[in-house]
């Protein structure tokens, strides 16, 4: 009957497993796929969870989004997928997305996404599961990133190395991670005794890497060691130093963050304050799944620890010799 295929498909009763499996045997002989759309008029709700990303070029996310679609996939849930592209135009798109599609519950992993935009999927009674954001509304959690125990793990490596003047380059003061990040950069060098001689905002891309390291060449006081706010910006100072003829870490030391794939297989290796990728993707799930369950509207915050780790671009603190850039 249409009843008992009905409860096959959507487990929503239990079958006798003989019964199970003829009507599994059928959908796969008709090749029968579900109609999604149909099952969303009649809910009134689908069985995806949406994800919204700033960047998917960058390459902090495609770890996150695996492990979140993961997540989906073991429930037998679909996933929505949106970026900002660090625009409120593309972020006011996605957010349109996820409520045309009827999500159960968005995880948006972006620092800097405008406040009303959540507010429209929360006025739904949509959850929501932000990044790094500790003023949080009803049906709203988030995944706090805590980079403080890596940065400061850095500095102290820096400062057993015997480095005492550093650079610090961070990406843009109008993003709100890039803000943080530099602020723990800049007390973690006060901690550790180290006098910051250059503190450089650029693109968080490798060009801004390069442009920065250009900087620091020209500079009347040159650093022992260059602290960057994310991997990318630390490959662009790497290569730049490179063809400049500016030994890593024979003359200077670089420390990157994130610690994205490619980092452990430049050359040389660079030495990064780590972020479990996965870790944020799973809690973000995990989070929007216990935000579903509970009977209330209640909050909830989950921490993600950094911790450092020390390659081949970090060694001892020489005197650096100067070079045209």
């Amino acid at each position: 009957s249409i009843t008992t295929v009905s409860h096959v498909i959507n487990d929503t009763r239990p079958i006798a497993p003989r019964t199970r499996e003829r009507v599994l045997a059928a959908i796969d002989e008709l090749q029968y796929y579900v109609n999604s759309s149909a099952r969303l008029l009649v809910r009134g709700y689908s069985d995806s969870l949406g994800l919204i990303v700033s960047d998917i070029e960058n390459p902090f996310f495609p770890q996150l989004i695996k492990a979140f679609e993961h997540a989906c996939h073991q429930q037998d849930l679909g996933l929505v997928l949106g970026m900002t592209n660090y625009e409120r135009p593309s972020a006011a798109i996605a957010v349109r997305r996820m409520i045309e599609d009827n999500v159960r519950g968005v995880a948006i992993m972006s620092t800097d996404f405008d406040a009303k935009l959540v507010e429209r999927l929360l006025n739904r009674s949509i959850p929501v599961v932000s990044l790094d954001r500790r003023r949080l509304r009803v049906n709203e959690s988030s995944v706090w990133i805590d980079y403080s125990l890596g940065v400061r793990q850095a500095a102290e490596h820096l400062a057993s190395l015997g480095h005492r003047k550093i650079a610090v380059v961070h990406g843009p003061i109008k993003v709100l991670s890039a803000r943080r990040y530099r602020k723990l950069l800049l007390r973690a060098a006060v901690e550790f005794g180290l006098e910051v001689v250059n503190c450089i905002e650029v693109e968080s891309r490798p060009t801004g890497g390069a442009a920065a390291a250009r900087q620091i060449l020209l500079s009347k006081s040159l650093p022992s060691a260059v602290l960057c706010g994310n991997d990318l910006i630390a490959l662009g100072v790497l290569g730049h130093f490179g063809r400049a003829g500016i030994g890593v870490p024979g003359d200077i030391s670089i420390i990157g963050s994130d610690d994205i794939a490619v980092s452990s297989y430049c050359y040389p290796a660079l030495s990064t304050v780590c972020v479990h990728k996965d870790e944020v993707g799973l809690q973000a799930f995990r989070l929007l799944q216990n935000m579903l369950r509970a009977k209330q509207k209640k909050t909830f915050t989950v921490e993600v620890k950094t911790e450092f780790i020390a390659r081949e671009s970090t060694g001892p603190a020489r005197p650096i010799r100067r070079s045209a850039s």
